[in-house]
């Protein structure tokens, strides 16, 4: 029982004083002198388990796809025919998967419609719902009309084949590619949106390089199949070449700004442990800088080093795209249980959620002097 004067009063553990717990627990930084409870999180962190980062990066691969598709269809000509033909084909088996992996993580199919019950424009995981199934629908019509035009399973000249090839390609073509658009980037911008500290801090870039690693594995991937099955031209893929080498200059930019933002020890889940090897050497250097170098190594190459070099390239530049979701998902959950890394993100943001003592008073102190008489005024109890 606590003595006679001190009743009520909370005892306050030695970490809040600056000491150390009896089990040892460091209770302050050294560095910036922050004061944490146990060493506990200040928030909790994901439950999301590998399905998502797995649809984070197929949704990005299948939205790049969907980009260089539209742009193959309306600016490439004859040379790009097998582009547009495998970006419709691989955006329909690749949107089912997303949509499957999705409902997976949610555990019931039901969950998913109720999110299409209601439009939330607030919400990017309403929106992105949205997304994924008005991209879905789209690709299965430009499948059928690709199906019905290549004579494969559908006769062209059959009456469903002459009612496919009368869908309208261009209007399709263009949501396609805008949808596309919105599906790479829009996983970043819902990781942004949450408090864990990786994802928020610097958040604003989070969504552009998804987008930009969604653009570089999907142009990838679309040169993959064209080498693999002998339809890609040297003129169309030294086209795709360029779109991934744009890609992964914007990816590179884009992670040199968040180096900037990113304060060190929200980043640190990206520079040490499994995770920090996999964003630095599959994600960063295989990913991104391999390829580039590649690319363009392949443009002063004979023909045949410039084909082995430009596959060397996409498959390193899908592989590297796997690599970043699951470094930037994973490190994002050992972040949440960084207390340290949640103060580093919140110190001196405004509208952070609990103002020190000291600057709760000065608030008071200027409230009261700009209404002195409402500051006094006392309130009748109801």
């Amino acid at each position: 029982m606590a003595r006679s004067g001190q009743a009520g009063r909370m005892s306050i553990p030695a970490e809040a004083n600056g000491q150390r717990s009896p089990r040892g627990d460091a209770a302050v930084s050294g560095a910036e002198g922050s004061i944490t409870y146990y060493n506990r999180p200040m928030i909790k962190r994901p439950t999301w388990k590998w399905f998502i980062p797995l649809y984070f990066f197929l949704g990005g691969l299948a939205g790049g796809a969907a980009v260089v598709g539209a742009a193959a269809e309306f600016l490439g000509g004859p040379k790009h025919r097998a582009t547009v033909r495998h970006a419709r084909y691989l955006t329909l088996g690749l949107a089912p998967v997303c949509a499957a992996l999705l409902i997976a993580d949610l555990g019931r199919p039901a969950r998913f419609y109720r999110m299409l019950r209601v439009f939330k424009g607030s919400s990017p995981l309403n929106v992105g719902t949205y997304i994924l199934t008005l991209f879905g629908a789209v690709s299965g019509v430009l499948a059928v009309r690709q199906v019905a035009e290549d004579g494969v399973v559908i006769r062209r000249e059959s009456v469903l084949g002459r009612l496919a090839r009368a869908v309208p390609s261009a209007p399709l073509t263009a949501a396609h590619g805008l949808l596309g658009l919105a599906l790479g980037g829009y996983t970043g911008t819902l990781l942004a949106v949450t408090a864990v500290p990786l994802w928020a801090a610097g958040g604003t870039l989070l969504g552009p390089l998804f987008l930009a690693t969604g653009l570089a594995s999907g142009a990838a991937a679309l040169r993959l199949v064209g080498t693999l099955n002998g339809t890609l031209t040297t003129e169309a893929g030294e086209d795709i070449a360029d779109v991934e080498t744009v890609a992964e200059l914007a990816q590179l930019g884009l992670v040199a700004a968040r180096e900037v933002m990113v304060p060190a020890r929200v980043g640190r889940p990206l520079v040490r442990g499994p995770w920090g090897i996999l964003w630095r050497g599959g994600a960063v250097g295989g990913g991104m800088l391999g390829p580039l170098a590649l690319n363009v190594a392949g443009r002063v190459a004979g023909p045949r080093a410039r084909q082995t070099l430009g596959t060397i390239a996409a498959g390193l530049a899908v592989a590297g795209a796997l690599a970043e979701r699951f470094a930037i998902t994973e490190a994002g959950k050992r972040s949440a249980d960084d207390p340290l890394a949640y103060q580093a993100m919140t110190r001196g943001l405004p509208g952070k959620a609990r103002p020190t003592a000291a600057e709760q008073a000065a608030r008071a102190s200027d409230e009261a002097r700009r209404h002195p008489f409402q500051a006094h005024q006392v309130v009748p109890e109801r």
